[in-house]
């Protein structure tokens, strides 16, 4: 397992002054940090509209109407166990089911992110890792640092969303066998799957209540701590991201060895003990390559050799997920087959 380092908040001392370094450059460039935040805000300005026009859609189907509006298939990307139902069906049969089949084309394309970009689908496209950079911030604003558990302690925690994610693998590709996972995927029940989901949130039981206040209050803590102990999500990603084609590298001969690339990792990965960071818990936000003093000396590559600025990392990770969209609407597999009259007729009789 991958040593922690214990990221307070405070990075080390910088040893060579950036400004007085060699390679320091004073020309005009893009705010480094900027493609990242630019995608995430854009993913979650694009959460927003899905969440508002599914609600529109959802709300006139349990009032007894028709809706005026089309039902955004991107919600099939919030039914990840739909999606790896729907992609094990895919492998088998060699075709896409029709009910929430953009669940499979976004889980692909994710999975293809871990093999090519890391886990940039985490970091750049997830809402959840917005909610948990801002958390962690305010907290370390708050409390003056983060906090990381004793690694006695965070070991064992971070093989939860290991054992999480086993289990669904094991249900879903391992006991059920193919034409019970047809019969399932045809079912009234997971017709209305992404409806319940909404209902969930909308409506959430007590218990659900108390542990989101439980996650939030970690993640003030801990950083990241829903992605580094529970997402199973984020668990299979890391586990693809191992034979990514992408990873973080460092270079000894630039390296200033000031410890700002480990201190801002918020994975706690060592990255200035590393010339290759191969951890399933790289989350490729690139704080790493951004936060280093010496140009050159910490960068995301791909096949050892290619530099990928985080300009093109935006691009490619884009790229896959409209490619995601415009495959599916290509061979009619990206809305789901169940038509609002159907679904609505499943409403009224539950």
């Amino acid at each position: 397992m991958n040593e922690v380092v214990r990221n307070t908040g405070e990075p080390a001392p910088i040893t060579t002054p950036p400004s007085q370094h060699p390679m320091a450059s004073k020309r005009f460039r893009i705010p480094p940090m900027l493609p990242r935040y630019l995608v995430q805000g854009g993913f979650l300005l694009f959460y927003i509209w899905v969440a508002v026009r599914f609600v529109h859609w959802s709300e006139a189907l349990m009032a007894g109407r028709m809706p005026e509006v089309a039902r955004p298939a991107a919600v099939d990307g919030f039914l990840p166990i739909s999606g790896l139902m729907g992609l094990r069906h895919w492998m088998e049969r060699g075709e896409v089911f029709p009910v929430h089949p953009a669940a499979a084309l976004i889980l692909l394309a994710a999975l293809l992110t871990g093999l090519l970009l890391k886990r940039g689908f985490c970091s750049w496209v997830c809402p959840v890792f917005p909610l948990s950079e801002g958390l962690w911030r305010v907290g370390k604003r708050l409390f003056g640092r983060n906090f990381a558990p004793p690694f006695w302690l965070d070991l064992p925690l971070r093989s939860l969303k290991y054992l999480i994610l086993v289990f669904f693998l094991y249900q879903i590709l391992w006991l059920m066998p193919l034409p019970g996972l047809r019969a399932f995927m045809a079912s009234p029940y997971h017709k209305i799957a992404d409806v319940r989901l909404l209902q969930f949130f909308q409506h959430p039981s007590a218990l659900a209540l108390t542990v989101f206040a439980i996650l939030t209050l970690l993640c003030l803590f801990v950083q990241m701590a829903w992605c580094r102990y529970l997402c199973p999500y984020g668990a299979l990603l890391g586990l693809v991201s191992i034979f990514s084609l992408s990873k973080i590298r460092r270079s000894e001969k630039l390296c200033i060895r000031c410890g700002l690339c480990s201190a801002r990792c918020p994975a706690w990965l060592p990255v200035m003990h590393k010339k290759t960071v191969r951890s399933a818990e790289c989350y490729a936000c690139y704080r790493c390559v951004h936060g280093c003093p010496s140009p050159g000396a910490v960068t995301m590559k791909a096949a050892g050799r290619i530099l990928l600025p985080s300009v093109v990392f935006a691009l490619l990770l884009l790229t896959l997920f409209i490619g995601a969209d415009l495959y599916g609407r290509s061979v009619d597999r990206w809305q789901s087959s169940p038509s609002a009259r159907e679904v609505s007729g499943i409403l009224r009789s539950r």
